[in-house]
């Protein structure tokens, strides 16, 4: 017996020592994350969230169109968090809505592999202003093909 239990002795210290090991790599990625998502979020907030020029752009085409479609009240835009389950509270998703159709600009952070989407197509965070212009046009697409232009 003495034999056994110096065998699962050892079998503990194993799995202890395996789970130690595990629990350091999980922090050591969080870590990690964490550092670029702060990263993105900073440059999030500044190009879109509290970027006067980018929701000033956004305020004259709801003028616009509400001036060329007054009976319609569906042109509106907002700001929400669209994926509840990151770490990160953000608002990551802005939509305008056009009648009833909808155009996202959406923020996913995924460490390595964050991106931009705008209807369906995809922007790495360096190119927030290509996305934030291509979001506009789409913009502008959907309610030209409304009102068959």
């Amino acid at each position: 017996m003495m034999n056994l239990n110096k065998k699962l002795k050892d079998i503990e210290n194993k799995i202890n020592l395996e789970k130690t090991k595990q629990l350091e790599r999980k922090k050591k990625i969080e870590k990690r994350e964490k550092e670029i998502h702060k990263k993105v979020i900073k440059i999030w907030n500044r190009e879109v969230l509290n970027n006067k020029s980018f929701h000033s752009n956004l305020n004259q085409i709801l003028s616009t169109f509400k001036r060329i479609d007054p009976k319609n009240k569906r042109y509106f835009w907002k700001i929400f968090e669209f994926d509840i389950n990151k770490k990160e509270t953000l608002k990551d998703n802005f939509t305008f809505y056009i009648k009833n159709n909808r155009v996202s600009l959406q923020l996913t952070l995924d460490s390595l592999y964050t991106e931009i989407n705008v209807e369906g197509e995809s922007f790495k965070i360096e190119n927030i202003k290509k996305a934030k212009e291509f979001f506009l046009n789409c913009i502008l697409d959907v309610f030209q093909e409304q009102n068959y232009l």
